[in-house]
């Protein structure tokens, strides 16, 4: 982070008023000048940008606020007492960060104002000062999560709150949201919701799933995990339908799995058996007979994921091959079963000098590579963020391998994080590519 510039100098270079900051005329102008947070391009591919919070307390004197955590998606390192942020102007209601960031970055970002009691430094100090510690006192803190009150963009369900979007100038073009993001998809006529109940006897829980289909009659099915966060709240009904209208995407029927609870979702998407079994042997019958009387039918079936669903996606491809051929995966968690790679990374690399070139062992990916699993065939979609750090090298190995092993398998990077900002337009990417109009 650079905040080496003074505040008045930084609104100079973007171009905003450095008169009279804080003001109430002065926060006017700024709310009128732009869509915030403040972009400037620079010649090396990097874009500055000015991050602006008003304190809703007040100036110093008047507010609790002691520090404002600047969680950017990827950029802020969450696992560190010294976390980065924002800095106050003088005693007055500003607060302010420059960030220098890739131009082709589209990530969710938020602020975390938080009070003395609550900063790292006092707590590092009443504990002892381990991981552990740090990761519980993140995870307290991130609840107090804020949007950006100058950001005019949607804002984002992140797995901690809802965050503000960053779309820098070079970020690729995304297919559909675009239009939803502008407003101009709020009126399109979208096909109902259709409940069905999963009574996942194998798995001793009950939960309701939702079919929503942009197909008249026989098509693809597509199962998306994590249903809850593609709901028509985020934007994601609508963008299919709107680039099924336009002939970006064939005609499918989708079907939206919940999560129940995290510690569920930790057992259901963990390459666990039971939970697919269900799936296949007692859910998908339904959404058939579901669909046959609205006259409709399914030709073939795929299965999207993110993060631990990007893994269990791949799963489902690989021991429930005679139903999912199809599979997208995005930030999918190939480290697995091998949970130490990320619960501390650091200690781990210390004791594995060569972590970074050999697959978890009895991954999905050290299975193929022994063998033990065939993978030739499977049509895969893959992407992972840049900034995911080890999550990166995972899919890496993961792609090698798969490919190697003849799986028709498509690879993407991306300048972004762990996100859904990024996982929204993955999505879409991987459907084209998949189920082309």
């Amino acid at each position: 982070m650079n905040n080496a510039l003074s505040l008045d100098n930084l609104l100079t270079q973007f171009h905003l008023s450095s008169n009279a900051i804080g003001s109430s005329r002065w926060w006017n102008n700024l709310t009128k000048s732009a869509a915030a947070p403040f972009i400037k391009v620079q010649q090396d591919g990097c874009c500055r940008v000015l991050f602006i919070w008003r304190d809703p307390e007040g100036e110093q004197h008047s507010s609790l606020t002691s520090s404002v955590i600047l969680n950017v998606n990827g950029l802020t390192h969450h696992n560190t007492w010294q976390p980065s942020c924002l800095v106050r102007y003088k005693e007055s209601d500003v607060w302010f960060a420059c960030l220098t960031i890739d131009a082709k970055w589209r990530g969710s970002y938020c602020f975390i104002p938080i009070q003395h009691h609550q900063s790292p430094a006092l707590t590092k100090q009443r504990c002892d000062g381990s991981r552990a510690a740090q990761r519980r006192w993140w995870l307290e803190v991130v609840k107090q999560q804020k949007v950006d009150p100058l950001n005019s963009g949607s804002s984002i369900a992140s797995g901690w709150g809802l965050s503000s979007p960053l779309h820098l100038p070079n970020a690729p073009q995304e297919l559909g949201w675009n239009e939803w993001d502008q407003g101009t998809l709020n009126n399109l006529p979208i096909a109902e919701n259709i409940p069905v109940n999963w009574p996942a006897t194998e798995l001793n829980r009950e939960r309701q799933c939702t079919i929503f289909s942009t197909a008249a009659g026989s098509a693809p099915l597509v199962i998306l995990l994590d249903g809850e966060k593609w709901g028509a709240d985020t934007g994601t009904l609508s963008v299919l339908q709107y680039l099924t209208n336009i002939n970006q995407l064939n005609a499918a029927h989708y079907l939206l799995i919940p999560s129940i609870d995290n510690k569920t979702r930790w057992q259901e998407l963990s390459c666990y058996q039971p939970f697919w079994q269900s799936v296949t042997e007692l859910l998908l019958p339904q959404v058939e007979e579901q669909l046959s009387q609205r006259g409709q039918s399914v030709t073939e079936y795929l299965v999207a994921g993110q993060s631990l669903g990007g893994l269990s996606a791949v799963y489902a491809g690989i021991y429930f091959r005679q139903y999912f051929s199809k599979v997208i995966s995005l930030s999918g968690s190939f480290w697995w079963p091998e949970i130490e790679r990320m619960q501390d990374p650091d200690a781990f690399k210390v004791a594995n000098p060569e972590w970074d070139k050999t697959a978890p062992k009895n991954s999905l990916a050290d299975q193929a590579s022994n063998s033990e699993i065939s993978v030739a065939g499977l049509d895969i979609y893959q992407t992972v963020g840049n900034a995911e750090k080890q999550l990166r090298v995972y899919n890496d190995l993961h792609y090698k391998i798969f490919k190697e092993k003849g799986a028709n398998i498509t690879y993407q990077t991306v300048e972004g994080g762990h996100d859904w900002l990024s996982w929204r337009s993955s999505l879409m990417n991987g459907l084209v590519t998949l189920l082309p109009a």
